[in-house]
């Protein structure tokens, strides 16, 4: 299920997919640990803030090959995954696979896909927050009219830690299949 969040004229939408897009994140192999650290993947360099790259199948479920992002639990500042490089044609349209974590004691977390034109220095937040309640993987599109050079991050909202206050929903995230479209 593929699940459109915003409106946009269908002429923003027919760009091309960029070359070594989507990102499925398996090029670099697992990535465990979630300190912050740059990693070489098969679209470009991506830092990772609170991400690893993790192939536990049952509960990272990857919707393409054998690895997923998976990012932590319980944040109390921002984590994301970000390109730490630009695209130049600009962005129609990104699309990305999302579950939270599929172990059973996982509770439910939020994240927001934001962009950068001047690499990097300001972020802008394309549509609204996700609340993602599922352990099955769901397709969500964000529909965008971006011109010119720009870059991407998925950002884990941080809801607060659940092991302090048990009524914090803050789980795990779990990631895949990450796309850009050329404007």
């Amino acid at each position: 299920m593929l699940i459109t969040i915003n409106t946009i004229n269908a002429k923003a939408q027919k760009g091309a997919l960029y070359e070594n897009f989507p990102e499925s994140f398996e090029s670099s192999g697992e990535q465990k640990g979630i300190a912050k650290k740059m990693v070489d993947l098969s679209s470009g360099k991506w830092e990772f803030n609170g991400v690893s790259i993790d192939s536990f199948v049952v509960n990272d479920r990857p919707t393409s090959g054998s690895f997923a992002l998976r990012m932590a639990a319980n944040n109390t500042e921002p984590l994301y995954a970000q390109m730490n490089f630009d695209l130049m044609q600009g962005a129609s349209k990104v699309t990305v696979w999302f579950s939270s974590y599929g172990a059973k004691a996982d509770k439910k977390g939020a994240f927001k896909l934001e962009y950068s034109t001047d690499k990097g220095k300001n972020w802008i937040q394309s549509g609204k927050d996700v609340v993602v309640n599922s352990k099955t993987k769901h397709g969500l599109s964000f529909p965008l009219n971006i011109s010119g050079n720009v870059r991407f991050r998925i950002v884990k909202l941080p809801l607060g830690n659940g092991k302090d206050d048990p009524t914090i929903e803050n789980g795990r995230l779990s990631f895949d299949d990450f796309s850009v479209y050329k404007n």
